[in-house]
């Protein structure tokens, strides 16, 4: 069979996205409209300044969102935002960079940004800098934290936490579940020696002991497990699997089903039961239609828990369990789910299968439009996250919209995260088709997911 020759561990585990550290430096200001005029003429009319950030302010009309860079407004527009380019570390580059937008277009030409081969001439662009997504570092500390109360074995702590953590149903500004934050801060890095394997499964049979009717406890454990079964059958294709390595993925694998299956009548119930026994059914090769029960009840008790989707998408994989279409139709058939999240889910789904390809809309049926417009929901639910915007832009790209990837380069303003771009020339280089003529946007290898 197909899936027992190319199947491939559970991608989860470690090509995950690692949570990393960041913050924006924005301020905000009063709502207000008013008019303004760029040096190059340029009106924006009745428009409300909505964030006023350290290169620029951020417009609001009726047609959009649009960013004005302050080096394209008159120095006493600059002032009135106080900005004042003499007491910056960028005073010469700012300087330089109005001087070049005041000429482009009727004097000498510019040069062309590095990474541009299109022999199109661009415009001047704000100076890329790495950039940290406050969201982000605020989820790395409550990771952090949560750890450091499972390294201790503070199991009151947690117990409490996690009952919080589910009666508020509570996100970051992301959108990513605390809950599965929680869970996930827990795990065992898989290049972690045998010996700390074990000092965790102790930590798991301590808690479980210390309280035995927790829904806590035994879905960390059993979400242990899985981590565990992943790490014995490694990472090969299945027919590179040891001997060894299916015995003990199958004994842990089962460790965990048992581990669920006696909590499955626990108080309160935990939208993370189901998704780490998606986790088992994935590795046990769950028929369809006992897979798809597992999803719908899943999606019964928690509608907006996105995680089920992308576990879903995941098992439909033609590696694992799905034909070539099957997760992009399944998908397609979750946007008008009652109470859900409607495309946004879609989007979600999108953004995590990413990680498989190179470009996600030239080698699956995966819709753009529907993309799209699930990040506009995404963006409209959380406008504080960076990375959201950062990962919208770069999709833009991959769909070939140029019209909307130069509107959200306009919007990052040079703001770049290492862990979605790449590199410095990367961001270039895509900001660089944005704005230029070339045919088809770069592709860097595959597209970074994004925590749950």
């Amino acid at each position: 069979m197909f899936r027992a020759t190319l199947s491939f561990k559970k991608p989860s585990r470690n090509l995950k996205m690692k949570v990393l550290p960041f913050f924006i430096l924005c301020f905000t200001t009063a709502a207000f409209a008013d008019d303004f005029k760029t040096v190059q003429g340029k009106e924006y009319k009745n428009v409300t300044v909505s964030r006023v950030e350290p290169d620029g302010i951020v417009l609001k009309s009726k047609s959009g969102i649009s960013k004005v860079y302050f080096v394209e407004l008159p120095p006493d527009v600059q002032k009135r935002f106080q900005h004042d380019v003499t007491n910056t570390a960028h005073a010469s580059e700012q300087s330089a960079n109005q001087a070049a937008y005041q000429t482009h277009g009727t004097q000498a030409k510019q040069p062309l940004a590095v990474g541009n081969a299109t022999g199109v001439d661009l415009p001047a662009f704000p100076p890329i800098q790495e950039t940290k997504d406050k969201v982000t570092t605020e989820i790395l500390e409550f990771r952090l934290k949560t750890r450091a109360l499972y390294n201790a074995s503070k199991f009151d702590e947690l117990e409490a936490l996690a009952d919080q953590l589910r009666a508020e149903r509570a996100r970051f500004g992301n959108g990513s579940w605390k809950i599965y934050q929680f869970y996930d801060a827990l795990e065992c890095r898989s290049d972690e020696p045998e010996s700390m394997w074990q000092l965790h499964s102790r930590i798991h049979e301590n808690w479980d002991a210390a309280k035995p009717r927790s829904i806590t406890a035994r879905v960390a454990h059993a979400d242990f497990f899985t981590a565990y079964a992943w790490r014995a059958r490694g990472t090969d294709y299945s027919d590179k699997v040891t001997k060894q390595g299916w015995h003990l993925f199958d004994e842990r694998l089962a460790q965990a089903a048992e581990l669920l299956n006696k909590s499955a009548e626990f108080e309160p119930k935990c939208p993370m039961w189901w998704h780490v026994r998606m986790t088992v059914a994935l590795g046990q090769g769950w028929s369809w239609d006992d897979h798809e029960t597992l999803f719908q009840e899943a999606k019964a008790f928690e509608p907006e828990f996105w995680g089920y989707d992308v576990a879903k998408a995941r098992y439909l994989l033609p590696r694992w369990h799905g034909q070539p279409g099957e997760w992009e139709y399944a998908l397609s058939l979750e946007n008008d789910r009652p109470k859900g999240l409607g495309l946004e889910t879609y989007a979600r789904v999108v953004n995590a299968m990413g990680g498989y390809y190179k470009n996600i809309f030239r080698e699956t049926h995966a819709s753009w439009p529907m993309t799209r417009d699930g990040f506009e929901l995404m963006r409209q639910r959380y406008p504080d996250s960076l990375d959201i915007l950062s990962r919208y832009c770069r999709f833009a790209c991959l769909a070939d919209d140029r019209a909307l990837g130069r509107k959200l380069f306009d919007e990052l303003g040079g703001r770049m995260i290492k862990n979605i771009w790449g590199d410095q020339e990367s961001f270039r280089k895509y900001r660089d088709w944005a704005y230029s003529r070339s045919r088809a946007a770069p592709v860097t290898p595959n597209t970074p997911k994004s925590p749950q």
